[in-house]
């Protein structure tokens, strides 16, 4: 039995293919799939021309817990969350006396459930 055409040319650099740049994989292409995107494949997957591209910054809520909700609300039953310039109720905490939450943008689902059980509201 003969040898194989690789044990044949083990040692050659080129394998019979000629010039290194004709048989190396990728290579001349410019890389596989995503390769060279920050580089020289950048206009093909990140530009759009005639447009900018820009991602608009994520809304920042102000937010309360249940324990600062005690401390504001100490001889009131009625809190108007727009007032106080908050937006969203965290759960941390408990609820001492029942207390009625007007303009609540968002309320986690532990919070709700914590005013629910201390016999307050959320409207």
């Amino acid at each position: 039995m003969g040898k194989s055409k690789c044990d044949r040319l083990r040692g050659k650099r080129t394998h019979g293919y000629g010039n290194t740049k004709n048989a190396r994989g990728s290579g001349c292409t410019g890389g596989k799939g995503r390769a060279g995107s920050t580089k020289h494949k950048f206009t093909k997957y990140y530009m759009t021309f005639g447009t900018k591209i820009t991602q608009k910054p994520k809304e920042k809520l102000v937010t309360v817990t249940l324990e600062r909700l005690n401390e504001i609300a100490k001889d009131r039953k009625e809190i108007d969350l727009k007032e106080i310039g908050v937006q969203k109720i965290l759960g941390k905490g408990k609820l001492l006396k029942p207390i009625t939450i007007k303009n609540a943008k968002y309320v986690t689902p532990t919070a709700k459930a914590k005013i629910e059980e201390s016999g307050g509201k959320i409207e």
